[in-house]
């Protein structure tokens, strides 16, 4: 028995995909992927091209990318969209439907490689995107990425550092807390000011941004708000910096993974501070891969002045770097430690898998500093 208001398809994620891209009318389509960085590249485009829609949020699978289309796009000349990936297919299946004309492929790490089954099949299920777009944004500082954009006779815009068509050339940090940094755009070179602490990656995915709006802008760069750049920030949870008195904490609870981990902890090396400590937890999604990832972990830790380790989590065990102050399985407990070690001039980053919920470790330990 059918109901009146029902509608019966063969396929209901093809028949929402197929939907979204009927509704879809922008004249130029961006897509984003990578292994981190994508939706900080994706607020970075929509900032760069104000007649722009972005995909909400974590709204990026096969549900969430035409759910998001159908009831927020609003008839923008660009739509911004974000593929994710578990496994090799997930991005041909959205991308083969929803189709970028420009596709950015930002990095590719071992994020959820125990889902995937090797880094072979995370590299390829990111390159899916590429073999979707008409135009292809590559980083040129991978070199496994590199050798792949040769065998596809496509126009091609690479970014990296100090190389690429648009290549980051230097950065650094003000006490105020901004970050000055340098790019060269094609065959111009651009100073830009940003107005908070941005490490390494987020700087690449800028990179990235503006390759693809130039690539996007309908025939000119005038359409791109060159000045909009000054003014992004980091969101809560994601390398958001803060003061608590003289104390200062880094809120990048939101997630984990090894190469965000990494440049984190450079970051950090490269601001003044008293010491530079850490609370951490373990990175998900490992599988067979977790004593490896988390032994590679603990030595990119081993470079702070002292690590706090939540305990108690798949992966905890093997966090192991030779600076450990202290660790606990209970969040209150390792709060209180935390508290009670640090001192003024301190740097304190909070960092793990979404999973093990670090903010509430956070929010114990700003309480308690108040």
């Amino acid at each position: 028995m059918h109901l009146k208001n029902q509608i019966i398809v063969n396929n209901v994620i093809d028949f929402l995909l197929s939907l979204a891209a009927e509704y879809l009318k922008a004249k130029k389509v961006i897509g984003v992927t990578g292994s981190s960085g994508k939706t900080f590249t994706k607020e970075v485009l929509n900032k760069l091209l104000p007649d722009s829609f972005k995909t909400p949020g974590n709204m990026n699978t096969e549900i969430g990318v035409p759910i998001s289309i159908l009831n927020e796009y609003k008839g923008q000349e660009v739509a911004i969209i974000e593929y994710a990936m578990n496994k090799k297919g997930d991005i041909e299946r959205i991308c083969k439907i929803i189709k970028p004309d420009v596709g950015i492929v930002l990095n590719v790490g071992r994020q959820h490689i125990g889902v995937a089954g090797s880094f072979e099949n995370i590299f390829y299920g990111k390159m899916e995107l590429f073999q979707c777009s008409d135009t292809i944004i590559y980083n040129a500082d991978d070199e496994m990425m590199s050798e792949y954009v040769k065998t596809i006779n496509k126009p091609k815009i690479s970014f990296g550092i100090k190389r690429g068509n648009v290549s980051l050339l230097e950065w650094n940090y003000t006490a105020s807390g901004k970050t000055k940094v340098r790019y060269k755009i094609f065959n111009e070179e651009k100073k830009i000011m940003l107005n908070d602490i941005f490490h390494r990656g987020h700087l690449l995915n800028i990179a990235a941004a503006v390759a693809a709006a130039v690539a996007a802008a309908i025939g000119t760069s005038e359409k791109i708000c060159w000045k909009c750049l000054e003014n992004i920030k980091n969101v809560k949870g994601r390398f958001h910096w803060k003061n608590l008195g003289k104390i200062r904490i880094i809120d990048d609870t939101y997630n984990a993974s090894l190469s965000a981990f990494d440049v984190a902890v450079e970051t950090m090396l490269k601001i003044d501070a008293k010491r530079r400590l850490a609370v951490v937890g373990p990175i998900f999604e490992q599988g067979w891969f977790s004593k490896e990832t988390h032994e590679r972990l603990s030595k990119i830790l081993e470079k702070l002045d002292g690590v706090f380790v939540l305990d108690g989590y798949e992966g905890s065990e093997y966090i192991k770097p030779k600076n450990v102050i202290a660790r606990a399985k209970d969040k209150k407990k390792l709060a209180r430690k935390v508290v009670n070690y640090l001192r003024k001039g301190d740097i304190i980053l909070f960092k793990a898998s979404r999973g093990v919920m670090m903010e509430e470790v956070l929010c114990i330990v700003e309480e308690m500093l108040k």
